[in-house]
């Protein structure tokens, strides 16, 4: 008789191996679900970012520029654009902010240059950008996404049109 219990089942052995099994399965379970989780979470403030800093950096820059007669709604190569005009050392400079080729560019040029909207520095992608000027001091920029999404901002401005003052 064997009193030391040194006897050996199959049944212990295809119970630790089933158990490592249920353990690395669900181990990679839950990898895969975490990383489904986080590319969704990813995806979803990649494509916030560009929306909210399309808008955001539109904004800014017409309070930058708040100023009486700095503004202008104007045509620029074909598409709408936003015109900053500002005097910087006795030379005006203007600001066009507009879209071009899917993005959102901007572009700072001396006001008697005659430039081309290729020649603007990309910011953003974008699929349209319209600006009305609602009233003097009120700006409506509407933005459409690549995304399929759009949105409507509108900007007020303090200073207004210098016929305001």
């Amino acid at each position: 008789m064997d009193f030391k219990g040194d006897r050996k089942h199959m049944v212990d052995i295809l119970f630790v191996l089933t158990l490592f099994f249920v353990f690395a399965l669900s181990a990679l379970t839950l990898v895969v679900l975490g990383a489904n989780v986080y590319r969704s979470t990813v995806d979803h403030m990649d494509e916030s970012f560009t929306d909210r800093t399309s808008y955001a950096y539109i904004t800014q820059k017409l309070r930058q520029n708040d100023e009486a007669g700095a503004l202008s709604i104007a045509d620029f190569g074909g598409t709408d654009a936003c015109v900053f005009t500002q005097e910087i050392n006795n030379t005006i400079y203007n600001t066009y902010i507009y879209e071009y080729d899917g993005y959102l560019c901007e572009l700072l040029a001396r006001a008697d240059m005659d430039m081309e909207p290729s020649a603007g520095t990309r910011i953003l992608e974008l699929d349209s950008f319209e600006v009305t000027q609602v009233t003097p001091k009120l700006s409506r920029i509407d933005l459409a996404f690549n995304d399929g999404k759009s949105m409507q901002v509108y900007v007020s401005t303090h200073t207004g049109a210098a016929s305001d003052l």
